[in-house]
């Protein structure tokens, strides 16, 4: 699956923002990978059940990924798995994840604008 090989990618990637939408269970993640044009990244998960998402910093503060895991589970979801570099791991239960990458000059400053 070429998704999963991208989000190995990510690793270092910032995570600028999260917006959970509960009542369309959908969750848009915020990334800066400091990649060339593409520089912004805008990771969807739809369909969400269930987001874990501590923020207790066990080895100290950072935005930075350490790793992304995407496992399809048995009743066709997914769970998808990023680890932060300050120990804490987000876990998003989710029908469906895709990655958008748009160039930084269609992006507002903040890290969304219309065109994500």
């Amino acid at each position: 699956m070429v998704l999963v090989q991208i989000l190995g990618g990510l690793h270092d990637a910032t995570l600028e923002l999260l917006i959970f939408n509960w009542r369309e269970g959908t969750l848009q993640i915020a990334l800066k990978t400091g990649t060339g044009q593409l520089d912004k990244t805008t990771l969807f998960a739809r369909g969400v059940t269930e987001l874990r998402c501590p923020r207790l910093l066990p080895w100290g503060p950072s935005s930075s990924i350490n790793t992304t895991n995407l496992e399809q589970l048995g009743d066709a979801s997914y769970l998808l798995t990023i680890e932060m570099q300050s120990g804490d791991s987000i876990e998003v239960c989710c029908g469906d994840v895709s990655l958008d990458s748009v160039p930084a000059k269609w992006v507002s400053d903040s890290g969304f604008g219309d065109s994500c």
